[in-house]
């Protein structure tokens, strides 16, 4: 028997991208929870329904009556351009695949409530936990706007 050589098992395996959708599922509860503690400290009930709708709702009216508008729409914008691939994640997977043994076969398709198909890389995934929680720290104040 051949000993399998370290650099031929380098890419990601199922479990590697199964980790990275995990990630992105735990930054997006982290980011609803954010949501959630804006809305509880504007006096917003939340009583049920997504979190995500509500806050939407809140942040719109506070474009109507806010100062600072450019802020808030950098806020929304910034959700909204997380929730699409993070909900392609949650909602419409069709298939996954990683070959250890291959490079770039670390792929989740996913098909969009309009009926698009997307494939999403390891790479992509991980990138989009990462912009996640930016965009948490871009709600809560923790960093500077986009």
């Amino acid at each position: 028997m051949t000993p399998l050589n370290n650099d031929d098992a380098s890419n990601p395996t199922l479990r590697d991208l199964a980790s990275e959708i995990g990630y992105v599922q735990i930054y997006w509860g982290f980011l609803e929870s954010a949501m959630l503690a804006q809305l509880q400290a504007a006096g917003v009930q939340v009583a049920k329904g997504p979190i995500i709708s509500r806050w939407r709702i809140h942040m719109q009216k506070q474009l109507s009556s806010k100062a600072d508008l450019a802020v808030t729409a950098s806020h929304l914008n910034a959700v909204e351009e997380v929730a699409a691939p993070r909900n392609l994640l949650a909602h419409g997977i069709q298939s996954v695949t990683a070959d250890p043994w291959e490079k770039g076969s670390a792929v989740v398709v996913c098909a969009a409530t309009d009926g698009s198909v997307h494939r999403l890389t390891v790479e992509m995934i991980r990138s989009l936990s990462e912009e996640i929680d930016r965009v948490r720290r871009l709600i809560t104040g923790q960093i500077a706007g986009l």
